[in-house]
């Protein structure tokens, strides 16, 4: 068994919970917070610490709450882990009490058998630390300031604001990139990016 993070985080991001965790289970994304079930070790103290009580044992999760389960397990591979406590999201006061949310985080799971051939507002980010945005490919190990600033305007030039843009992430290696990409195309109007974690 494992513990959940459930909707109402979704907007909020209070991380009262990520302070009392022993094992530093917790992974967080631009709108979310989510626990890595095969690190979590059912200790119980994240739950009573969480203020908007989005925090359920995976037995105990309300029924339109389950899909949750994959969400949190799918994102942890995905998000970058956290380990101290930070500031909730500006605006989490207000979304605090809203029941339905789960559009805000805009992700899909991918299986081995969805379509992830390269489209033109798809962003590939692979575990060998390569992004493949149409027919550029970037190393992250490679980019230095100026190469960052060309990997931007790359990404402004060759993707449509009107459309889905589908950041398909393969593995967990270079999480931390998904998130700056995630939070770079929403700084910049993107209204609907959505990641897809990959199968390796």
């Amino acid at each position: 068994m494992a513990y959940v993070v459930t909707e109402s985080c979704i907007k909020c991001k209070y991380t009262d919970c990520v302070e009392v965790c022993p094992v530093d289970c917790f992974y967080e994304g631009p709108e979310f917070l989510v626990i890595h079930p095969d690190e979590c070790i059912d200790c119980g103290l994240c739950e009573p610490e969480c203020p908007i009580e989005a925090i359920y044992a995976d037995d105990e999760l309300p029924e339109n709450q389950i899909e949750f389960i994959e969400i949190n397990a799918k994102l942890a591979d995905v998000y970058e882990n956290i380990t101290e406590a930070k500031d909730a999201l500006p605006d989490a006061e207000n979304f605090k009490d809203i029941e339905e949310k789960v559009h805000f985080l805009n992700i899909e799971v991918a299986t081995e058998d969805s379509d992830t051939e390269i489209k033109s507002n798809n962003i590939l980010l692979y575990d060998n630390g390569e992004i493949v945005l149409n027919n550029s490919k970037f190393k992250i190990d490679e980019l230095s300031t100026v190469d960052n600033i060309i990997f931007e305007n790359t990404l402004l030039d060759n993707l449509k604001k009107d459309e889905v843009v589908y950041l398909d992430v393969e593995g967990k290696a270079y999480h931390e990139w998904a998130m700056k990409i995630m939070e770079f195309l929403q700084k910049n109007q993107f209204s609907n990016v959505q990641i897809r974690t990959l199968k390796n």
